[in-house]
């Protein structure tokens, strides 16, 4: 019987959509949640926080286990992966817009296919590109999962059957990041309820033209260019009411010319400063946040983060 290792999985926070590119863009930051893995003969899965506390979420809804098993019963000959003991360290919020199920979901996969390389023959190991359709196909669209396993900027698509495509950029380091995260959860599912089913062809347009602007700030690298790339028609007006504080807020940050984005569905948004102007500015953004969020009565965390470019970092220990 082969001997598995243990295993030390980091996977970054992403931001899905940034703007306009909705289920097509998105980035890693360097907020991790970590998972360690032992394969100790048991008979039994068993993940726990690794202060020990109970996980916050029921076994059905661990998507690191339910990723794992779905692998071996998609992509290998295995009918009964073996068991793993699992401590958790959860530094991305629930339903926080940061990609928490995306890093649960590339957890379980990466795991389980470091686990099939030592299992089976070289043979039966699906390859590259075809374990990154698999993790991309896997919620149905791939801008959480493929940043959070490359890292970077990434703008990946998989339509009606279609190989992954996708192409990856370093975020400029001249651009720094606040998140500002309110202490609500949003569902995804549920927040995809407010989009429309069809949208006007000048807010088409308009996306296409901010997606446009997103790779002319990629190859330039203006400032000024980011901020109108952040634009968006097609879902940020659906999900930010214009009566809640968040929608005031980025009404205020736009005036001061920064860029900002919802993070995927929310309730994160990232805020986009110039970095030689970050001694000028972090103290009216932290003002300003504390101020808005303090009317409506919201607690919140706002941190100042850099891009991720390493993406899911695997060791053996």
């Amino acid at each position: 019987m082969v001997s598995l290792p243990k295993y030390r999985i980091k996977v970054p926070a992403t931001s899905a959509n940034l703007g306009p590119g909705f289920d097509l863009m998105g980035m890693s930051l360097d907020l991790h949640n970590e998972f360690e893995f032992v394969f100790a003969g048991k008979k039994e899965f068993q993940s726990f926080r690794k202060n020990g506390e109970p996980l916050p979420f029921s076994e059905s809804d661990d998507l690191v286990l339910t990723s794992y098993k779905k692998y071996f019963q998609d992509l290998t000959k295995i009918e009964s992966p073996p068991y793993y003991s699992c401590k958790m360290n959860l530094g991305l919020p629930l339903k926080g817009g940061l990609g928490s199920s995306a890093s649960a979901i590339v957890a379980g996969l990466s795991l389980a296919h470091e686990v099939h390389k030592r299992l089976s023959p070289k043979s039966d190991i699906p390859s590259h590109k075809k374990f990154l359709q698999y993790l991309a196909e896997f919620e149905g669209h791939p801008d959480n999962t493929l940043p959070a396993y490359l890292g970077g900027f990434v703008f990946a698509y998989s339509v009606f059957g279609e190989d992954i495509r996708y192409f990856r950029k370093k975020f400029p380091n001249s651009v720094s990041v606040f998140v500002l995260t309110p202490k609500f959860h949003v569902s995804t599912e549920e927040s995809r309820k407010t989009l429309p089913k069809t949208y006007p062809t000048n807010d088409l347009i308009f996306n296409l033209s901010r997606i446009g602007a997103w790779m002319h700030f990629l190859d330039k690298r203006r400032f000024s260019d980011l901020v109108v790339a952040l634009e968006d028609r097609m879902h940020t007006p659906y999900r930010i009411p214009n009566d809640s504080p968040v929608a005031s807020l980025l009404g205020e940050l736009k005036t001061m010319r920064l860029g900002t984005c919802l993070s995927g569905s929310g309730p994160s948004v990232l805020i986009f400063v110039e970095r030689k102007q970050i001694k000028i500015l972090a103290p009216k953004i932290t003002d300003l946040v504390a101020q808005k969020m303090d009317e409506a009565n919201i607690e919140y965390d706002l941190k100042q983060v850099h891009t991720d470019h390493l993406g899911v970092q695997i060791k053996t220990f």
